[in-house]
């Protein structure tokens, strides 16, 4: 279970100078609009540090980096030629067969050499890299056209769960800081990557045929008119997906927010959570939504799964 510090919740600013890490040019706004600089930034971390470290470390990693704010060019990387004291690459053969150096981090100094570095978002993988092949939870990104009402987003995560339920699988919830939610499930190391997208594509296709007004297995832009893509690519090899309290690249400087399952009402929208409100919500929490997630060791059904069938 995870222990709240609530002395590290304080909504007062800690001094990131405390970390002997330098930070330079720490008054660069990098979300204008709601007047954060690259210090608030690196303090919301430093406080929060506990939080999304479990998720983010010792993984491969996507960066989004904003160097020159929200507003300013912003370029994605995952590669790291050269190695530093806080910032490590494992080498990894990609699709194409080539071999390239990931980047990952170990520790909360790490964390902060990301800040330095003008990272707006963190996306890490499904798996660590001390068995890279072999993920650790699946996740199911709900991604609503314009067109829907948020309340049809949150009843087809509630479909998500109760059809998980039904082949005894514990899910959990977040807000993706942008326009959807994340439905994932930990699970055992014991799955080859392949293994678990099969195992999440027919899960979506099955969900798209028992509600065929309301959710669609096709990213293509015409079937999805009027419904909510449930992306399954999530969970292929090299892959990744927004970290719990990842800060987005939102003007309003949204937050990747864990929910309880009996939070998920039409009160809280995707990016209802930013940077500047965030600590205070976790400071009041008596228990962390998703204190259960990495002590959850759960089987897939593989051989008896067959979704995929109509129904009658």
């Amino acid at each position: 279970m995870h222990k709240i510090n609530r002395s590290k919740l304080s909504t007062k600013n800690s001094k990131f100078s405390s970390l002997n890490i330098n930070l330079t040019h720490p008054n660069k706004l990098l979300y204008p609009d709601v007047n954060i600089t690259k210090l608030d930034l690196a303090n919301y971390y430093n406080k929060l540090s506990e939080w999304i470290l479990p998720y983010i470390t010792n993984r491969p990693l996507t960066l989004l980096r904003c160097p020159n704010g929200q507003k300013k060019k912003c370029f994605y990387q995952r590669h790291l030629m050269v190695e530093t004291a806080n910032l490590h690459a494992i080498t990894l053969t990609d699709k194409t067969h080539k071999r390239e150096p990931y980047l990952y981090i170990k520790n909360k100094l790490g964390l902060m050499a990301l800040i330095q570095l003008g990272v707006l978002e963190i996306h890490p993988w499904a798996s660590q890299i001390d068995k890279i092949e072999k993920p650790d939870f699946i996740t199911f990104d709900l991604d609503p056209g314009s067109d829907i009402e948020w309340k049809k987003v949150i009843e087809t995560a509630f479909l998500i769960k109760e059809h998980l339920q039904k082949i005894n699988l514990h899910s959990f919830v977040k807000t993706t800081g942008s326009k959807g939610l994340h439905v994932v499930i930990p699970i055992k190391r014991l799955y080859s990557w392949d293994k678990i997208k099969i195992f999440a594509q027919t899960f979506v296709q099955y969900l798209a045929l028992q509600n065929p007004q309301l959710v669609v297995a096709n990213m293509s832009k015409t079937k999805r008119k009027g419904k909510i893509f449930v992306d399954y690519l999530r969970n292929q090899r090299g892959a990744s997906s927004i970290a719990p309290y990842s800060t987005r690249i939102r003007a309003n400087a949204a937050v990747a927010t864990p929910l309880n399952w009996d939070e998920l009402t039409t009160r809280i929208k995707s990016d209802t959570f930013t940077v500047k409100n965030l600590p205070h919500r976790l400071a009041k929490l008596k228990r962390d939504p998703w204190s259960d997630f990495f002590i959850l060791k759960q089987k897939l059904n593989l051989p008896c799964y067959n979704f995929a069938k109509k129904p009658n």
